[in-house]
């Protein structure tokens, strides 16, 4: 029973070891940066193969919260870190 649970977390080890790797490879892909504004800080997410395509924007709220909007839309999203903001633009 504990060589089943040894092999369970070594599996479970060696997927996250290669989403870890997975994600650093995309993120690679992508570039952040800022602009200032009388209402605060706004976040742009590039991407593409040359950093030249505008993926979408994100700022956080008066409430704390983190509001994304990927391009080509209207929606917007409220999230609880600027991380799960940026995945969201980027999984648009």
């Amino acid at each position: 029973m504990a060589l089943a649970t040894f092999e369970v977390q070594s599996v479970a080890q060696s997927q996250l070891n290669f989403y870890i790797q997975q994600q650093s490879e995309e993120s690679a892909y992508y570039e952040i940066d800022s602009v200032d504004d009388i209402f605060g800080t706004l976040y742009r997410v590039w991407g593409g193969e040359k950093g030249i395509n505008l993926l979408g924007t994100f700022y956080q709220s008066l409430d704390g919260l983190w509001i994304s909007q990927p391009c080509c839309t209207t929606q917007r999203a409220s999230w609880a870190t600027d991380g799960q903001a940026i995945n969201a633009i980027l999984a648009a």
